[in-house]
């Protein structure tokens, strides 16, 4: 994940990788927040905080795959969605596929619950030792960020990237924008980068804030 070139993706809207010849190539998994909860929006006729994670992760997996990296896809969702960290046109193929077609990936949400203590314990059994992840994950609720931290606390490198949904038209709603904001924090003082994407915003004015934050 620390190989993106941010700051290009800030300058110029492309998605590319730094090159390092000495360094092998790393595996990764993108992992999309898909429940029910974060089918979230600010307002109506916009796409939800699913859509744009999964455009981001479109983005990603295309500019970590391209630098010779091996990249898998997974979800927190429903309907189960896991595509191993893999290489090659056969396997962006398959990914191309996985993210214009899944149920898990869908706009909408899918049908059936959502077990969380199961399919957090069936992630950790999937992820290659060395995989780093990168979280898609608008931060509405607390599983999100719980999931973070476990991963990280796996001996994982966790990325957190999170479109801002939260408004405050109202009492209830700044209450939501407050809680979403101490998540921020707590995964930032637990040593996990988040980049809060906010819904004005492109994602490459998003990452080039956050860029100049951790550079600090």
């Amino acid at each position: 994940v620390s190989r993106i070139d941010w700051n290009r993706y800030a300058r110029t809207g492309s998605l590319s990788t730094v090159q390092f010849r000495q360094e092998r190539a790393a595996s990764v998994v993108l992992l999309v927040d898909a429940r029910e909860a974060a089918y979230v929006a600010p307002e109506q006729g916009v796409p939800n905080a699913v859509e744009r994670g999964v455009d981001a992760a479109t983005g990603a997996f295309t500019a970590l795959l391209e630098s010779g990296d091996q990249v898998g896809i997974a979800a927190l969702a429903p309907t189960e969605c896991w595509l191993p960290p893999g290489a090659g046109a056969a396997h962006r193929a398959r990914a191309r596929d996985l993210f214009a077609t899944h149920p898990a990936l869908a706009p909408t949400p899918g049908d059936g619950r959502y077990y969380a203590s199961v399919e957090l314990r069936r992630l950790r059994n999937r992820l290659p030792a060395d995989a780093q992840v990168l979280v898609f994950s608008p931060l509405v609720d607390d599983y999100a960020a719980k999931v973070a931290r476990r991963i990280d606390a796996y001996g994982h490198l966790v990325t957190v990237v999170s479109p801002d949904p939260t408004t405050t038209d109202s009492p209830a709603s700044q209450l939501a924008t407050v809680a979403r904001r101490f998540r921020i924090a707590d995964l930032q003082s637990a040593g996990i980068p988040v980049v809060d994407w906010s819904w004005d915003d492109s994602l490459s004015v998003a990452l080039a804030r956050s860029t100049r934050r951790w550079s600090r």
